[in-house]
């Protein structure tokens, strides 16, 4: 989905009626992981999630997950804090 600050790769709506925002990259190093998001587009995926929960009127939680090419899925859960 796409919004005014950052296109959102996937998002999902929780049976708590919360929605997630899910932020998928490739990663195949686990210690590179923390710096596939740069700085920048944490900013973004934060001016995002505060524009969908106000659209969506929702609490909005980012979630992180880091695929290898070897199908390896790593979730770093709910960064927004």
């Amino acid at each position: 989905m796409k919004t005014p600050f950052a296109e959102v790769d996937l998002l999902f709506r929780t049976p708590e009626n919360h929605v997630l925002m899910v932020e998928v990259k490739t990663a195949n190093i686990e210690d590179f992981q923390a710096h596939r998001i740069t700085l920048r587009q944490k900013k973004r995926l934060m001016r995002a999630l505060l524009f969908l929960a106000e659209k969506l009127e929702s609490l909005v939680e980012v979630h992180w997950a880091f695929v290898t090419k070897e199908g390896g899925v790593t979730i770093i859960e709910n960064v927004s804090g």
